[in-house]
């Protein structure tokens, strides 16, 4: 199978696919899509089950500005869990729901080259952010019929591994592959002011909204990374499970141009916000 149609990437967060939560409905859906024709990449969370990790082993949590700061032994627990346990689960469960995948990472044919986090970089320990995206590994992939399933890791110059904001590394992924973005989030869409849902939002009053704290916490890299994910013909959705329904997907916020992306460069504020 020779992939033609252009990519979606999905990014999945840590509670989509708790083994007790909704992973068999995003499967459903994910297989759904799969059955159009349409290529699909996954890229997963999983924080939640990171922490519980560390504290089985007597490690505490420390974030700063809502990121993680990951230590040495911290990043052998993200290693694990998100590279191991959380990456083999989706793959397993969407194998059962006859969709053909296979788990990589960021560190797979070094998928997302990052560098240091945090302000100063570095602050957050082996936090990193995208600058660049070989995405060679998940275009042979898809031009064989596969979905990727892609555990959000990353590897500096050195072949040093990083932690990295999911989100930050499905728009980064996205971009790469001129693939459409869809966020799962556990809210109906991008909410204004009043909480009704923002049906589609351009990028300009995006950034008003965070800005007003408007948008804040999680849905700020969630914006980021659908802005930064935003190529000539692509289209980047933020919403909730059910509106990952259809294709294109009839529910959550539709992110449009409107504003030119930032450069590589203002990346960075993403360390401020968010992460794994």
């Amino acid at each position: 199978m020779i992939a033609t149609a252009r990519p979606l990437v999905i990014k999945a967060g840590g509670k989509e696919i708790v083994p007790d939560g909704p992973l068999p409905e995003f499967v459903r859906r994910v297989a759904a899509l799969v059955r159009t024709g349409r290529p699909i990449v996954i890229v997963h969370g999983g924080g939640d089950e990171v922490t519980e990790r560390a504290g089985a082993l007597g490690l505490p949590t420390e974030k700063r500005a809502g990121q993680r700061i990951t230590s040495a032994p911290m990043l052998e627990i993200v290693l694990e869990v998100l590279g191991g346990r959380v990456n083999a689960r989706l793959v397993g469960a969407l194998g059962v729901a006859g969709v053909a995948a296979v788990g990589v990472s960021g560190l797979s044919d070094r998928l997302l080259l990052v560098r240091p986090a945090g302000s100063p970089p570095g602050s957050l320990g082996f936090v990193g952010e995208p600058v660049r995206v070989r995405p060679s590994v998940l275009s042979s992939l898809l031009g064989r019929g596969f979905v990727p399933v892609v555990a959000p890791l990353g590897a500096d110059a050195s072949g040093q591994a990083y932690n990295v904001n999911a989100d930050l590394a499905a728009g980064a992924i996205a971009r790469a592959l001129r693939a459409d973005l869809f966020l799962v989030t556990d809210v109906p869409g991008v909410l204004a002011a009043d909480g009704h849902i923002l049906r589609t939002l351009t990028v300009a009053r995006a950034r008003e909204l965070v800005a007003e704290g408007v948008a804040r916490d999680g849905m700020v890299p969630k914006l980021e990374a659908a802005e930064r994910a935003l190529t000539p013909g692509s289209a980047s959705w933020i919403g909730d499970l059910p509106a990952l329904g259809g294709d294109p997907p009839t529910g959550g916020t539709r992110i449009l141009p409107g504003a030119r992306p930032p450069a590589p460069a203002a990346l960075g504020r993403l360390a401020r916000t968010r992460g794994t």
